[in-house]
């Protein structure tokens, strides 16, 4: 048999058994496909992933050894000017001048709460002590006012004279009597308002103050 007819047969027979094999062939192709794409998949997923873990230590979306923490107690800093004490800085910042120890303790200062011109003090977010103004409690402000007015009050009283009301007697009477002018009655009204608050109601027989023309 010649060499050209050899490989002829062979050729022939090649073919005849992939012919015959056809479908387990393609199957086994078919499945090197599957694994090359899933191979694919995987290495692309491990490239994102890998990247992502590195943007992540790097600083994009978390927190670098660059960046300090935001530090969540602290709520704002104030640099010292002249004339600044720690009373009026919390004060400013707390409406509070109690506030002042919270202060102190955030920046490690000495207890009398010495501050320098120029130094930058740290504000932590603490809850308000008692309101004050100007180094007063607003409460104790308003008893010290309301004192203040009852002295004016009963010094004016003092200053006043004193009248007996007869029957048929009203404010704007006593007034004309006293002042010659009926309509100065609501000056005789607010020095007696505790004793008849109604000013259409007197009685006859009571003495009443009558406040100084003054």
């Amino acid at each position: 048999m010649k060499k050209g007819q050899k490989s002829e047969d062979k050729l022939k027979n090649t073919l005849k058994f992939f012919k015959m094999n056809e479908s387990a062939i393609s199957t086994a192709m078919g499945g090197v496909v599957v694994l090359v794409i899933a191979g694919l998949i995987f290495n692309y997923f491990r490239t994102t992933n890998l990247k992502t873990w590195q943007g992540l230590l790097n600083g994009e979306g978390a927190q670098t050894s660059e960046e300090a923490p935001k530090d969540e107690k602290t709520l704002d800093t104030y640099k010292v000017v002249k004339g600044d004490d720690l009373w009026h800085i919390a004060e400013k910042y707390y409406k509070s001048g109690y506030n002042y120890v919270d202060i102190i303790k955030e920046n490690n200062l000495p207890a009398n709460g010495a501050i320098e011109v120029g130094m930058e003090l740290k504000i932590p977010k603490v809850e308000a002590k008692a309101a004050t103004v100007n180094g007063e409690t607003k409460i104790a402000k308003q008893v010290t006012d309301k004192v203040s007015i009852e002295k004016k009050e009963d010094q004016k009283i003092e200053e006043a004279g004193a009248y007996t009301i007869v029957k048929g007697d009203s404010y704007w009477k006593i007034a004309v009597k006293e002042y010659g002018d009926g309509y100065a009655w609501t000056k005789i009204y607010q020095a007696n308002k505790k004793l008849f608050p109604n000013p259409n109601i007197i009685h006859s027989g009571a003495k009443i103050v009558i406040p100084s023309s003054k």
